[in-house]
Order: structure tokens, then C-alpha cells, then sequence
């Protein structure tokens, strides 16, 4: 079969399309078709090794593994002795992130509790954009607290790969959204619900006399300290980290804000590839009441082309590839 692989951190110049031994199943394991599968910016920063720290679990000077990919949209295939919950043909989804990646390729092993059914009404290519991104928004919301009907909810860094979820998510609970991203990002904003948005180049949203009852703050550029006095009493702030100092500053000094003033200020902890949260997010999409973005489409041998649109920053939505023959769709 064809696979991306990589044999060390780095650009998307050290990938490369390689054949490789389609995997044999054992015991607990199941074999998947890919379908399609999605870019995250977690996919970047492993290709890249970052941050560092977690190069502990994930190889110190080389990956461990040369695997690529998390989101994966596929057909259930070959399963291993004593697996109850896939059966070949199967339409199945996951985010392998705990599961030694691998998405970007024509078959996939991993093991089978990790797999979840996709919803009758969703396709392989929409169910590739949820498991990641998707789990990781609805997590995020819901770290903050309820989302009540008249809230108003402040996303920062909203154009990227989880912020089009977590706009249509809060929109769903009945809430008022503001949106920051740069002027590129801004009609997508628009499409998926925003009430207002702010190009960050031309407007301070911490400047501002505008309060929230919730921030989620996916951008992470910022001191936690410049988003407390954009929160009501009683308002909730929320980092997604993406560096461990971004995380110990969210931890210390949020925890602090927390302590002397009603606000509450932190990160979340975070659960890949949750089975109830992915079941949450597929009658969402069936219904129609999240409708996930997709930018562009890339096949497997265009997988390096496809890391550097999405570090370019000007993905409108989640960029897919897909091991089929369909041609690649180039950037405008």
C-alpha cells in the first residue's frame, strides 16, 4: 500500500510517498480503508516535533514512529480475535492521536475501541474533519461552563482548524459570538455564524469596552492577563495551549485571577478521540446545525504540498487528503 512517512522532525520536505506493507491485524485490532483524512495544526506540530517537551512520547532526537496523520474517515477492513465493536465495511471514524497516528495512508491499523461509527447522513470527506478539531472545540466550550442562551462568547484565533466548530457550537446553545481572526479569515467567520468579527490587525479586542461571559482562546499569543478585563463578573477564560509556557502562564496566573475575583481564568484538560463527544458532534452534522469548512482537497502523493498551505495560514477551513485519484484542487 502507500503511505506518508517521515524519518525525521522537520518542514514538509521530509515527508515522502513510500509503499509500504499494508499492516496484518491482531488481537483487539482492526484495519481501516482510508477514506480521507484532515490536517490539524497538531498534525503540524508533530511533523515539526513541537513543543519539544513532547518529544519524550513522541521520540527525542527522531520520531518513533514515521507515521503521519490524525483524523482518519474510512471502511472498516480485516479485525483481529475478539473484536466486538467493528465489523468489515463498516463506516468508521477517528482521531488517532493516542493511537500512533498514520491516517495518511490507504490502510490504517489501530486498535478497535478506538473507532466510532459515522452517523448514516455524513460523508467520509465531512466525517474527516470532525474527530480532532471538532472534539477539541466541544471540549474547550464546554470546559468553561454552560453556554447559556444570551451569552456572549469571544473566540480569539476563530479562522483556524477548531475555531469554525466552536462558532457554530456556541451559536448552537443560543449564544452571541465575536470573532478574531486577520481579514482573510473574516467572511469564513461570517459564513459559519458569527455575529461580529475583528481583524486583529486593525483592532485591539482587549482594548475594547465589550465583556464576555466566556473566551476561548485558540490564537494564544497573548498574556491571560490582557483577556481579564474582557471578562464579566463571573466570566470564564479558556486557553487551548499549544507551549508549555503558554500553558504554565494560563495555569499560574489564571489560577490567581481565579483566586481574588470572580473571573475564572485556566486551561482545560483535554481528551482525544472521545467516543461520546464524536457521537455529540455526528448528530450535529447530520442535523445540519454544524456544518464543517472544507478549503482543499489534496491526494496523498500532494500530502507536503498540503502541510504547507496549512502553515501558510490562508486555509479557510480544513484542508483534506484523500487516498483516492482525485485530482488535487490547487490554491486560488
Amino acid at each position: 500500500m502507500k503511505a506518508v512517512v517521515r524519518d525525521r522532525y522537520g518542514s514538509p520536505d521530509v515527508l515522502r510517498l513510500a509503499a509500504v506493507d499494508t499492516p496484518e491485524v491482531g488481537a483487539g485490532q482492526a484495519l481501516v480503508r482510508v477514506r480521507a483524512a484532515s490536517l490539524n495544526t497538531a498534525d503540524s506540530d508533530h511533523l515539526w516535533g513541537r513543543p519539544r517537551i513532547a518529544r519524550i512520547g513522541s521520540g527525542l532526537r527522531r520520531p518513533a514512529t514515521g507515521r503521519v496523520g490524525l483524523d482518519v474517515a474510512g471502511t472498516g477492513g480485516a479485525v483481529g480475535p475478539g473484536v466486538a465493536e467493528v465489523r468489515a465495511g463498516d463506516r468508521v471514524w477517528a482521531d488517532l492521536f493516542s493511537h500512533g497516528h498514520g491516517s495518511l495512508a490507504e490502510y490504517v491499523r489501530v486498535p478497535a475501541t478506538a473507532l466510532a461509527p459515522i452517523p448514516a447522513g455524513v460523508s467520509f470527506e465531512v466525517a474527516a474533519t470532525v474527530p480532532h478539531s471538532g472534539v477539541l472545540a466541544l471540549q474547550a466550550l464546554r470546559a468553561g461552563g454552560p453556554i447559556r442562551p444570551g451569552h456572549r462568547v469571544l473566540i480569539n484565533g476563530a479562522g483556524g482548524c477548531v475555531g469554525p466548530f466552536a462558532v457554530q457550537i456556541a451559536k448552537v446553545h443560543g449564544a452571541g459570538v465575536t470573532d478574531v481572526d486577520h481579514e482573510g479569515k473574516l467572511d469564513l467567520l461570517r459564513q459559519v455564524g458569527a455575529d461580529r468579527v475583528v481583524d486583529y490587525t486593525r483592532e485591539d479586542v482587549t482594548a475594547s469596552r465589550a465583556r464576555y461571559d466566556l473566551i476561548l482562546d485558540i490564537a494564544a499569543v497573548r498574556s491571560v492577563l490582557r483577556f481579564r478585563r474582557c471578562l464579566r463578573p463571573g466570566g470564564r477564560y479558556v486557553l487551548i495551549a499549544r507551549t508549555l509556557s503558554g500553558f504554565a502562564e494560563a495555569a499560574v496566573l489564571g489560577g490567581l485571577v481565579t483566586l481574588v475575583s470572580s473571573k475564572r481564568m485556566g486551561v482545560f484538560g483535554w481528551r482525544p478521540n472521545e467516543r461520546r463527544d464524536l457521537a455529540t458532534l455526528g448528530r450535529l452534522v447530520e442535523q445540519g446545525s454544524v456544518k464543517p469548512c472544507i478549503d482543499r482537497r489534496f491526494r496523498l502523493d500532494d500530502a507536503a504540498e498540503a502541510f504547507r498551505y496549512l502553515q501558510s495560514g490562508r486555509a479557510r477551513g480544513k484542508v483534506l487528503i484523500t487516498p483516492s485519484k482525485t485530482s488535487s484542487v490547487r490554491p486560488r
